[in-house]
């Protein structure tokens, strides 16, 4: 049985002992030898920072979203294909913000000024030259993680797709191990096309965009783009709408589907008074007729001379050349649907009603309740599923190569005995049987030592085996908890939470709700009395609130063991 793990250190030290006794035990064997690269920089992402991958189809607006999300203009946007490389964005101060770094593939690395980024721009000869661009900025949002901003699946440019699938899906190169491994948190950039049903994007999802091994623990997906590709009177709710609808389509590939418009995110925390002055101008004090007839076409914006309208066609144009690079024309129409739709007062209130339709406070607020406050336990889990995969995989190998030796035994075993038996055996068969007998032992020697790394790997295997088992547990208990936090009432989905390690895995971070609730309560005593209740509410309990019974039960089992034993081993 493996040892339950409750102590961040302690879970360390599990992975440092996997990472040095695996490889040799896998090298032990010439049909698992070739997973021993699979450990690379395993203890570096346990330590690295955490990092979301922002991934879509090419055209999506992933770099649009990514400077929404950190609030910083550092993605280049354009409505061609503009990223030809993968590109790191990560907290940085003063003149490091003024700079890029390139890491080429084939010589020392070297910084740039940001002035020089456009020679990273499309099929280029130096990003053919690149293995990756790290760019820093003093956001807030990067002071809690890095962020990859990735080139996009179904790219027109040369070798896109494969860069993507390699570095996020983790194929098992050193260099991609050497890089941080797999995103600890992934956001999905779905298109709400209007033609699609919800199946056929569920489909293409599946097919081109999702990558293998992601789960709903580490992942959400993002409507974008929907203000372009929904004609309707309402997309605000259209996009409500249809993201729930894909929500429900998808079931458990993605944790959320949130309807998100970069551009009005963008505009709502970064264009000044000054223009949201003029949109309420133009929306509140312009009849309706006319306003329809303005948002027609862009061209009929800029350059129609209509009566009614407050702003003349120079105004316009002025107005929409100056913000066009962060406000399309089909963002630009929702922002004045909005403002003629709910008349707010003032500018504030503008930016207010803007920003809500963005859905950008949603995604940041999902992403930190869902990823950044569980950051330890995600990247616990990351690194667990990573160092038992191979370890499957290995197992899987050694024990159907038995199987065939096995095999190639008894068919040499049976080969020899009609040797045996053969009437005319004289010294002409001397060799044949010698063969068979060679044969035969190198075959055995093979298979003890395949018997041998089987048992020296599954042995290893079970200390993170439970605890994988035991953290993926609680992962989908937070989960459970989330939706039926009402039933379960708010003091006991804190504890609850607690218990699941939302705070982290250490033992003090998980129980210490339930120790605050009883003073100066002795912590055993504390956990007993506690197992009782949740017993108690296992026996009268059904669906989810019974699964989060009984896996607390389960848990705090293991932690009273460990309290015993502690105390029992103490001088």
């Amino acid at each position: 049985m493996g040892t339950a793990v409750f102590d961040y250190d302690e879970f360390h030290r599990l992975i440092e002992r996997f990472a040095d006794e695996v490889p040799q035990i896998l090298s032990g064997h010439h049909t698992t030898a070739d997973l021993v690269p699979r450990f690379y920089g395993l203890l570096d992402a346990v330590e690295s920072v955490f990092t979301v991958a922002v991934v879509g189809q090419m055209r999506s607006g992933k770099s649009s979203l990514l400077n929404a999300l950190v609030g910083a203009d550092l993605a280049v946007t354009g409505v061609n294909e503009t990223t030809a490389t993968i590109n790191w964005f990560k907290y940085g101060e003063g003149e490091q913000c003024h700079r890029v770094r390139v890491i080429w593939k084939d010589r020392p690395a070297e910084e740039f000024p940001l002035t020089e980024l456009q020679h990273w721009i499309g099929d280029s000869e130096r990003a053919k030259a690149t293995r990756y661009l790290e760019l820093f900025s003093s956001s807030a949002f990067l002071r809690q993680a890095n962020v990859v901003d990735t080139p996009g699946t179904r790219s027109v440019l040369e070798s896109h797709e494969r860069k993507i699938q390699e570095f996020l899906a983790a194929k098992h190169d050193a260099e991609t191990r050497r890089q941080g491994g797999a995103a600890d948190a992934i956001v999905y950039m779905l298109m709400p096309v209007a033609r699609e049903s919800d199946r056929d994007q569920l489909a293409d999802f599946e097919q081109h965009t999702r990558l293998p091994g992601s789960s709903p623990y580490n992942s959400l997906a993002v409507v974008h783009k929907w203000e372009a590709m929904l004609s309707v009177e309402d997309p605000v709710e259209e996009v409500r709408r249809k993201a729930e609808r894909i929500s429900k389509a998808m079931g458990d590939l993605v944790s959320a589907v949130i309807p998100v418009s970069a551009p009005l995110a963008w505009a709502a925390e970064q264009f000044t008074d000054a223009f949201w002055l003029q949109i309420l101008e133009l929306a509140v004090n312009c009849p309706a007729d006319v306003l329809d007839e303005l948002l027609l076409l862009d061209r009929d914006f800029m350059q129609a001379n209509i009566a009614g309208c407050p702003l003349d066609a120079t105004a316009r144009q002025r107005l929409y050349a100056a913000h066009r690079s962060h406000l399309p024309w089909p963002s630009l129409k929702v922002v004045l649907r909005i403002a003629s739709k709910q008349a707010p007062g003032c500018v504030a209130d503008l930016r207010a009603a803007i920003r809500q339709a963005s859905g950008i406070d949603v995604l940041r607020g999902e992403l930190q309740r869902r990823f950044f406050a569980r950051t330890k336990m995600i990247k616990a889990f990351s690194v667990l599923s990573k160092a038992l995969e191979p370890c499957q995989i290995g197992s899987r190998r050694l024990r159907n190569h038995k199987v065939e030796s096995s095999r190639l035994m008894d068919g040499a075993q049976a080969a020899m005995a009609s040797l045996s038996r053969c009437a005319t055996a004289d010294a002409t068969l001397a060799p044949v049987q010698r063969y068979l007998e060679e044969t035969r032992s190198i075959v055995q020697d093979d298979l003890r030592r395949a018997s041998e790394t089987l048992r020296k790997l599954d042995e290893l295997a079970v200390t993170v085996h439970d605890a994988y088992g035991d953290m993926n547990a609680d992962l989908q208990m937070l989960e459970l908890i989330d939706t039926n936090e009402e039933a379960l009432g708010s003091e006991w989905a804190r504890a609850l939470r607690h218990l699941f390690g939302f705070a982290g895995p250490e033992l003090n971070a998980r129980i210490s709700p339930l120790l605050e609730s009883t003073g100066d309560g002795d912590a055993t005593d504390v956990i007993q009395d506690t197992i009782g209740e949740m017993r108690r509410l296992l026996m009268r309990s059904k669906g989810a609130i019974r699964k989060v019974a009984e896996h607390a039960v389960a848990r705090l089992e293991q932690i009273a063991d460990w309290l015993d034993d502690r105390a029992h081993n103490e001088p």
